[in-house]
């Protein structure tokens, strides 16, 4: 992989332009880390406003019409609907997994089989999230199985 940057206050922002043969699963992976660059989620905790970068967040979860953002010892309150939050991560390891959660695959342990045709995700700190049946296929398929 060849690298070229050119630095130049003429710049406004970060343009990025990869070329290439065939985008295999390294570079896709490379291309969900480049599509979470500088983005934040807005949240709250004991009345205080956080903003957290996705590669920390676990999963976004629905309980009581409430959106929950777990990270790997703390759980958060935002505004967000789950579909925001998944048009937001289009084309990033964040994906919809189940009718109440969207999960960054990136924190996956390891995943095995379950009854009728879902999955269960472990978690690197150790929680699971199923995968239902509906969501299996584009599961499987964004992790290259």
């Amino acid at each position: 992989m060849k690298i070229n940057i050119e630095q130049s206050s003429d710049y406004t922002e970060v343009e990025i332009t990869i070329k290439c043969s065939s985008i295999d699963d390294g570079l896709e992976k490379l291309l969900s880390s480049l599509r979470l660059y500088g983005s934040t989620v807005s949240c709250k905790k004991d009345n205080k406003v956080y903003f957290l970068k996705p590669e920390g967040i676990f999963y976004f979860d629905t309980v009581d019409e409430k959106v929950f953002i777990y990270t790997v010892d703390c759980v958060y309150e935002t505004t967000l609907k789950l579909y925001e939050i998944e048009e937001r991560f289009i084309g990033t390891n964040i994906i919809r997994v189940n009718k109440s959660t969207v999960l960054n695959l990136m924190k996956i342990d390891y995943v095995s089989p379950l009854i009728n045709g879902r999955i269960q995700a472990v978690l690197q700190n150790g929680e699971k999230v199923i995968i239902s049946r509906q969501y299996v296929s584009a599961f499987k398929n964004k992790l290259g199985l």
